[in-house]
This record gives structure tokens, C-alpha cells and sequence, in this order.
């Protein structure tokens, strides 16, 4: 069996929502819809390939419930996957669990890591860092690999059938929160009054909400590990940040050890760069 067909109805019997791209591109075939033909079809997604079996494909994310980390490394200054390196070890080790799910080398270097998307951030993909986007709307091209093969590309998919829900993780809350932020970073202050709902809860909402929901024993660490993270990168003062550390604390149940909070107010200073 044509080896992209047959990836093709392995995602799609996952589930996932496929469509083809002109051969050796990541442009939809001339004359289609692009992501809107995506389907799970398999009668459909044959026709496609026998009408043509050169044709590359893509997933439509959305439609497959699916976010991508889209780190790119095409030389120069910009390093996304250093970058993004960096960031997770300095959050420590919850960040670093966050990279066990479905993950693809890209061409030049780069990776796609896959999670569930469980949230709506929209038709725009999102630059969380240099050289780091969030894939949600938009589709990605499935397999990672397209090598040169008599004078055009060939699709390359070894490995790329292994992708299924169950080895991927729900999009964690901490990368939701950095596209949240980058989001509205990039809204103009008139778009923000003038798109503004009474009522309607921003990022600064749901960090303040945060501040007072606590956590129960067990998840208290994590809770106040990734409440401090929050607080330094919008750049509050260390000080203000050590006392609404100490009120988010007196909120879980039971509150930890004052040495406790210390040492996790202490650490995140110390990746924040002391401020």
C-alpha cells in the first residue's frame, strides 16, 4: 500500500482529520478546500490517493483536537528548541513532564511536540518565545520529512503512524498560560476597551483567581511552584510576590511549612534571574 495512504488511514482511524497537499509542499492541492476537506473518511481519503498517490497531507489540528509546539531551528540567532530547552529546566521537573507525549523531529532540526488541545486560542498561531509557536488553528504538515527523490520530494513518513491519542497529553495549563499571555500582548489597548465585555475574565482575572483557590494536600507544590512562575514573568516585585505567595498558601488545605515556601519562592527567584 502507498506508504502515505496508509498513514493517512491509520490518523484517520485514530480519529484525526486528514487532507492532502500537492506533492513535496505544504500547499493544499489546487482547485480544494485545504483544511476545510480535512476528514476521518476512509473511502474519501482513498480517492484522494488514487486519483493521485504522490499527494503530501496534513492534519487540521483543530478539527482533531490538537495543539502543537513548533520549535524551529533554521541556523542563525534564533534557536527555538534551545530556547525552549532552557525555559522548561529552569521551571524544573512538572515542566519537564510535560515533554512525555508524541514528539517528531522536523526538517532543519526543528521538533513538533503534540498535546490535546483543550482550549480555543483561536485561527492564529501563537509565538510563545523565539523560535517557539503554538500550532492550533492552523494545520501542520504530516509527515515531518520530505527528502529529495528524482529531481522533486518524496514524503517521508517512517514513524509518523505511531501518533495516536493515547501517547499524546492534554496541553498543559502552563503553555496555555504563555499563549494566553502573548495573546494579549499583542491587542492594542483602543481593540481592548473597545472588545471589552463587563464581566469578561482576562489573564490578570484568572491569576487572581488562582491566588485564592489554594490546593489540597499533595498538589500544593505544584500549585505554588506554578502560581510563583506566574507572578515573576509578568514582573511583579519579588516582594509583593513572597506575600501573595504567603496568602496563596494560607488558602490550601493544610498550608505548607514556612522552609516550604522559602525554598520554592527561593528557586524561582533564582531562575528568574534574582529580581
Amino acid at each position: 500500500m502507498n506508504n502515505t495512504l496508509n498513514t493517512a488511514l491509520v490518523l484517520a482511524k485514530c480519529g484525526m482529520k486528514v487532507y492532502p497537499l500537492s506533492v513535496g509542499s505544504k500547499v493544499p492541492v489546487p482547485g480544494s478546500h485545504g483544511e476545510h476537506d480535512a476528514t476521518n473518511n476512509p473511502d474519501t481519503i482513498k480517492g484522494w490517493f488514487n486519483y493521485n498517490p504522490n499527494f503530501n497531507l496534513a492534519i487540521n489540528l483543530k478539527a482533531s483536537h490538537l495543539a502543537v509546539i513548533d520549535l524551529d531551528h533554521h541556523g542563525g540567532s534564533t534557536n527555538g528548541v534551545q530556547n525552549y530547552s532552557k525555559y522548561i529546566l529552569n521551571h524544573g521537573k512538572t515542566y519537564v513532564d510535560t515533554l512525555r507525549t508524541y514528539t517528531e523531529v522536523t526538517p532543519r532540526s526543528g521538533l513538533h511536540i503534540f498535546y490535546k488541545l483543550n482550549h480555543d486560542f483561536g485561527n492564529k498561531d501563537i509565538q510563545l518565545m523565539p523560535g517557539v509557536e503554538l500550532l492550533t488553528g492552523k494545520t501542520v504538515i504530516a509527515p515531518s520529512f520530505i527528502n529529495e527523490f528524482n529531481k522533486g520530494y518524496r514524503a517521508e513518513y517512517q514513524g509518523f503512524q505511531s501518533l495516536s491519542y493515547d501517547k499524546v497529553q492534554p496541553l498543559p495549563e502552563w503553555i496555555a498560560d504563555l499563549a494566553k499571555e502573548a495573546q494579549e500582548q499583542t491587542v492594542k489597548p483602543a481593540a481592548v476597551y473597545e472588545n471589552y465585555q463587563p464581566g469578561q475574565k482576562r489573564w490578570t482575572g484568572r491569576l487572581l483567581d488562582d491566588l485564592v483557590h489554594g490546593a489540597p494536600k499533595g498538589d500544593r507544590n505544584n500549585y505554588l511552584t506554578q502560581l510563583t512562575g506566574k507572578m515573576f514573568r509578568v514582573g511583579a516585585d519579588s516582594d509583593s510576590i513572597y506575600n501573595l505567595l504567603a496568602f496563596a498558601n494560607s488558602n490550601c488545605e493544610p498550608p505548607l511549612p514556612d522552609r516550604e515556601i522559602n525554598s520554592i519562592f527561593g528557586s524561582i527567584l533564582k531562575k528568574s534571574g534574582g529580581r
